[in-house]
C-alpha cells in the first residue's frame, strides 16, 4: 500500500500508527475497535477508512511496516554482533545476546501479532518471513564467526542452535500470550541471558 502523498495525510496516518502500537502495547492483542483508535489518534474514521478497508487490513498494514523496520535491525546489528571477538565462545555468546535483546525490546510489539496470527493467515505469514529472515541472520552470524576462529560448523548445526535459541527465548518472553498473562520481570534477565549463551555454545560444541 502506497503512503499517502499530502503531507497532512501522511501526519494523519502516523497518529493512527502511534494509536495502534500503545493499544497493541496496553492490550497485549488486537482486542479493540477502530473507535478507539479513531478517538487516541484523534484522527476521524472516515480518514482510517479512506487509507484501509477496516481494522483487519489496518493491522495488517502496521505489522508490514514494523516488521520490515525490525527486520532491517536485526540484520544489522546481529551482523555486527560477534566481529572482533577474541574466541569462538565470545563471540556466540555476543550473537545470542543481541538477538534476544531485540526479542526483548520488541516484546510488546511481537506479542501481539503472534496471537493475532492463530486467526489470521496473512498475518501469520508476514510473522513467519520475518522469522525466516531472523534465522538467516543469526545462522551466517555464526557461520561467520565459525570461520573467523577456525571452528567447523555446518548450516545444519547453525539452524538447529537457533532453534533452540529462539524456542527458549519464545517461551521465556512470553511471546504469544497478552501482556497481563506474562509479566515482564517474571524472569530475572541477566540469569536467562547467561543460559541461553552457553545453551547455545554447547549445542555448537556437541554438534
Amino acid at each position: 500500500m502506497s503512503e499517502p502523498k499530502q503531507q497532512r495525510s501522511r501526519d494523519s496516518f502516523a497518529k493512527v500508527r502511534a494509536a495502534v502500537l500503545a493499544l497493541l502495547h496496553e492490550r497485549g492483542t488486537g482486542q479493540f475497535s477502530l473507535a478507539e483508535v479513531s478517538a487516541r489518534a484523534e484522527v476521524s474514521i472516515g480518514s482510517i477508512y479512506g487509507r484501509v478497508s477496516g481494522k483487519a487490513e489496518l493491522l495488517r498494514l502496521i505489522q508490514a511496516q514494523e516488521f520490515d523496520r525490525l527486520d532491517v535491525e536485526t540484520a544489522e546489528r546481529v551482523a555486527a554482533a560477534g566481529i572482533g571477538a577474541t574466541d569462538f565462545e565470545t563471540a556466540t555468546a555476543e550473537i545470542v545476546a543481541v538477538y534476544a535483546g531485540i526479542l526483548r525490546e520488541n516484546r510488546d510489539l511481537l506479542s501481539p501479532f503472534f496471537v493475532m496470527g492463530v486467526d489470521d493467515v496473512e498475518i501469520l505469514a508476514r510473522g513467519r518471513r520475518s522469522g525466516d529472515a531472523g534465522q538467516a541472520v543469526f545462522v551466517r552470524a555464526l557461520l561467520t564467526a565459525a570461520s573467523a576462529h577456525g571452528v567447523r560448523l555446518t548450516d545444519d548445526d547453525a539452524v538447529w542452535a537457533f532453534e533452540v535459541f529462539y524456542s527458549l527465548c519464545v517461551r521465556y518472553l512470553g511471546l504469544g500470550v497478552t501482556a497481563t498473562a506474562t509479566p515482564h520481570d517474571a524472569y530475572r534477565w541477566s540469569e536467562l541471558l547467561e543460559r541461553l549463551m552457553r545453551t547455545v555454545f554447547l549445542t555448537l560444541s556437541t554438534a
